[in-house]
């Protein structure tokens, strides 16, 4: 399924085209009128967006199965995933459950109205992907003098266990850059900025925030994710976990240490609390 709806980007252009026709009517206008038609036409466009987002933020859906909130997904091969236009995104094949994919798309135009370009980088991941990423982690040669849980621990500070990691819900996307420093200056820090301010207008909620006493996971200025539907997401995992029907952490190496590493209390739930709720 293409996530090619009709969005809000359109009615957005034509919004900020109103503000165009307003500068091109001569020298002669006021400046000072210009500034009140173009703040005018900002609150318009955002009260567009709010009104959007109030439509799809109480969704009817099916919490999917705990498989598939585990990773065990094809995305390319499931109606409930829309793949991110090449426009927003840094490659092809980023997938997002269609709901946030046309949530993703709206705060891209938006932003693109303030001059700044939010490219999607990383979406969806099934588990196969994440374990490439922690195996490849595991066995690099810095990590051959560590004993297992110094290995877990140490791939834990910017990589999910397979099995645990948010990018497999449909819900999560990285933005910008994968390097810290890159959001401290520069366009990197307008972006985090401008997300921080914004974000939460179109759903999307920063993950793993610089919260004192925060356990788990280092601070992530580039991942962002849809609270609509990641919410009720991580709440059927936590009510798996209390049942103990939560299955096995496993088909990957070192998974063995998962039980030492407090996985769901410290990382699946150390978050930003926005997010616990």
């Amino acid at each position: 399924m293409a996530c090619s709806r009709p969005s809000l980007s359109a009615v957005l252009g034509a919004a900020w085209l109103c503000v165009g026709c307003q500068f091109q009517e001569g020298p002669t206008q006021n400046v000072a009128t210009e500034q009140t038609t173009t703040e005018k036409s900002r609150v318009e466009a955002t009260e567009m967006f709010e009104d959007t987002l109030s439509l799809s933020s109480t969704p009817q859906f099916d919490v999917p199965p705990m498989r598939e909130l585990m990773g065990m997904v094809k995305p390319s091969e499931d109606d409930a995933f829309a793949e991110l236009p090449a426009r927003v995104s840094s490659r092809s094949g980023l997938y997002l459950r269609d709901e946030a994919c046309q949530a993703f798309i709206r705060m891209y135009d938006a932003a693109a109205i303030d001059g700044l370009t939010l490219t999607a980088l990383s979406a969806t991941r099934p588990f196969h992907h994440q374990a490439s990423i922690w195996n490849r982690k595991w066995n690099r040669p810095q990590a051959m003098g560590m004993s297992p849980i110094e290995r877990a621990r140490d791939i834990l500070q910017y990589s999910s266990m397979p099995g645990t990691s948010r990018h497999h819900w449909g819900t999560d996307v990285d933005i910008f850059s994968l390097e810290p420093s890159d959001f401290e200056r520069g366009e990197g820090a307008r972006i985090l900025a401008w997300l921080r301010e914004h974000a939460e207008q179109f759903g999307f909620v920063e993950v793993y925030t610089k919260e004192e006493g925060r356990p788990g996971y280092q601070p992530e200025a580039w991942h962002w994710s849809y609270l609509p539907l990641s919410g009720p997401f991580l709440r059927a995992i936590n009510e798996a976990y209390r049942k103990e029907n939560l299955p096995e952490f496993e088909g990957f190496e070192g998974a063995s240490v998962s039980d030492s590493l407090r996985i769901v209390e410290d990382y699946i739930n150390g978050i930003n609390p926005v997010l616990v709720n």
